[in-house]
């Protein structure tokens, strides 16, 4: 049939409404999806939303991106994730070369226009965040880079807690980096916000040759669709991995978070990505016995709150932190009634992600 040659590509919704999530997710996500000639990708992914029959806390089923499909007599049927039955979704109402009108069985419509995807992938790895909202959004931590390796910090709201290390295949890298690529951060600004309370903050860093090249600060999800849509694969990845927990032999404290350096009247903070880079960053570094002038005292999220259960429970009698002391470079840790450690990165953290116009003045609220 001429309709099964013209749908092969990648669509996105012309006017976007909050009626067109696939399973009726609690937040609001574009409508995008692309098919090949064997499988349909949902640009928001295959996921419900369940509770636990014993605590009662919600939980996301995520079945990933694709599914199996096929057409008979211009109705689209596709082989759900969950049930494993094959489901009608649409009939095709219209189609030309770049415009697609999908009817649902309430007889509602979907008008798509064909997307033409450019790819910009110019950095190596990618820093994604979520601080949580007034509800029981997911607070995690999650760093992947070109080579499959992956750090996972589960705040709440998620299982598990704690701190994990995994290695992913070629076929998730590509498709985490591809996301993102299509949505040529380049282009993107610093920052979205929409204007509603309670949201939660999801900030993405990007990375090159160990050298951060733009963070985004994406409020309430108000960037544009193809962000959005890139969010899906890296922000659910933990749920269908193998994690191998952290096991931290040495006193570094695993939970400090949203570090900042302060040097005389100004701070430098970091959105919570660039905070969860250091950190694994320091997680590399090597121990060191030589001295250094301190030029920042740092910060470390004591003002603010940590949700998860403290993965250093166990040992909190022993490393009690007082303070930081950095360079840039070297990280001086000092521990109430311990012996104080020094971490060496091996560069200056500073000098390599951070101009001087990044330091601020002091609120009175640092």
């Amino acid at each position: 049939m001429e309709s099964d040659s013209l749908l092969i590509g990648d669509w996105g919704k012309i006017e976007i409404d909050q009626n067109d999530d696939f399973h009726r997710l609690p937040i609001f996500r574009p409508f995008g999806i692309s098919f090949s000639e064997k499988e349909i990708e949902l640009y928001n992914g295959f996921v419900q939303i369940k509770r636990d029959s014993i605590s009662g806390k919600r939980i996301n089923d995520y079945k990933g991106l694709y599914t199996s499909y096929n057409i008979r007599k211009e109705s689209i049927f596709i082989k759900d994730p969950f049930s494993q039955n094959w489901e009608f979704k649409w009939t095709i109402n219209q189609i030309s070369k770049d415009t697609l009108v999908l009817e649902r069985s309430d007889s509602t419509f979907i008008k798509l226009k064909k997307i033409k995807p450019n790819e910009n992938i110019n950095f190596d790895q990618i820093v994604f965040s979520r601080s949580g909202c007034f509800g029981s959004c997911p607070i995690i931590d999650i760093s992947i880079n070109k080579n499959g390796e992956v750090y996972f910090q589960g705040e709440r709201y998620v299982s598990p807690l704690g701190f994990y290390k995994s290695k992913i295949d070629s076929t998730q890298i590509s498709q985490i980096f591809s996301k993102f690529g299509r949505a040529n951060i380049d282009s993107l600004s610093n920052g979205y916000t929409i204007g509603r309370p309670d949201n939660e903050s999801v900030t993405t860093t990007f990375i090159k040759n160990g050298q951060i090249l733009k963070t985004i600060d994406d409020y309430g999800r108000a960037g544009p669709k193809e962000l959005i849509w890139a969010y899906v694969p890296i922000e659910n990845l933990y749920t269908h991995i193998d994690l191998d927990s952290l096991a931290f032999d040495e006193p570094f404290y695993p939970k400090l978070h949203y570090y900042a350096f302060e040097k005389d009247s100004l701070i430098l903070r970091l959105d919570k990505s660039e905070s969860f880079y250091l950190w694994t960053e320091l997680q590399k570094s090597k121990t060191s016995n030589s001295d250094f002038k301190p030029l920042y005292s740092m910060g470390f999220g004591e003002n603010f709150t940590y949700w998860g259960s403290d993965p250093n429970e166990k040992r909190k009698h022993k490393y009690q932190i007082e303070k930081i002391e950095s360079d840039g470079r070297k990280f001086k840790f000092y521990f109430k009634d311990q012996d104080s450690k020094t971490y060496d990165l091996g560069y200056n953290f500073i000098e390599k992600n951070f101009k001087d116009s990044d330091f601020k003045e002091k609120t009175k609220y640092d």
